[in-house]
């Protein structure tokens, strides 16, 4: 099955484009888990990690069709924490979320045939868990795309490539030029999709364009009518679900919207302390997310 394809019944399964993002911090950890990482080393926090995620993605799978484990906050813990994200990426696959790695990689050549492998195909003789889809940098041109695009051709696997981020920074070199350096790199993701459309004609070749920019998400749908878009950057950076109807089709379809810290750091708020424990907390964050985005994407139910 393609990867749009998985998407979208993911999404249609649960009723909403919503993606949480897994972006560990020991420090903002619920207790008991903070307590059993901080001060424990590597090892302590990257098993305080674990079983606190497996104990999060069950909260989260019958609410969501997708999470985003975020690597650089497993790879901060060396080893041990590569080991915490195989065994996350692997716990969500179980309970049947898609799962997009937000790795953010981009080089040539073998190196780039190397990280498509770990994370599109299951690294070396199935050494790391195949996540469904990856984050790709394109900034080093279209032939350290290539090794990415041909993983996703061979593994059903989806590709989200950075177009324009959520960050206020971005306009620094993505806003740059005319047409900007942004919808060029859109008009490249057009062209590296086409040959990836499935029969529901959407590619798996994505976007990343970020929730914080509402205002130029028409732009970027019309450069890229068959991209699916990933839309980071709702509740804590200030997305909103206003302005984000251009990403969805009349299905529904179109992407999907990515928080993070609003919904794992639900336990620290003074609102939902009424609410017996962190799981309740998370689950109440999550529900207003959805109800959130339930406008925006009104025929998916």
């Amino acid at each position: 099955m393609s990867f749009p394809s998985r998407l979208w019944a993911a999404v249609e399964r649960k009723g909403t484009p919503a993606m949480i993002g897994v972006d560990p911090r020991p420090a903002k950890f619920p207790e008991p888990f903070r307590a059993r990482a901080v001060g424990r080393g590597a090892a302590g926090a990257a098993a305080a990690m674990r079983d606190y995620h497996r104990a999060l993605l069950d909260v989260l799978a019958p609410r969501v069709p997708a999470v985003k484990p975020n690597a650089a906050f497993f790879e901060e813990l060396g080893p041990d924490g590569f080991g915490a994200l195989a065994d996350c990426v692997a716990h969500a696959r179980a309970l049947g979320l898609i799962v997009v790695m937000d790795a953010k990689r981009g080089d040539i050549g073998s190196t780039a045939e190397a990280y498509a492998s770990t994370f599109l195909a299951g690294g070396y003789e199935g050494a790391f868990p195949a996540a469904d889809a990856l984050t790709v940098n394109p900034y080093l041109g279209s032939d350290a795309v290539a090794p990415f695009l041909e993983a996703a051709r061979a593994h059903d696997a989806g590709l989200f490539v950075l177009v324009k981020t959520s960050n206020p920074g971005a306009d620094e070199f993505q806003g740059h030029g005319t047409p900007p350096l942004a919808q060029r790199v859109a008009a490249a993701v057009a062209q590296w999709g086409a040959a990836l459309v499935d029969s529901s004609g959407w590619s798996s070749v994505g976007a990343v364009v970020g929730a914080t920019r509402p205002e130029e998400l028409a732009v970027f749908r019309a450069l890229m009518p068959r991209a699916p878009l990933l839309l980071p950057g709702f509740g804590f950076q200030g997305g909103e679900a206003r302005g984000l109807a251009p990403a969805f089709d009349a299905l529904g379809r179109g992407a999907v919207v990515n928080a993070s810290r609003s919904v794992l750091w639900a336990h620290e708020r003074a609102d939902l302390q009424h609410l017996p424990g962190w799981e309740a907390r998370v689950d109440a964050a999550v529900q207003e997310m959805v109800d959130a985005l339930r406008p925006v994407a009104r025929a998916v139910r």
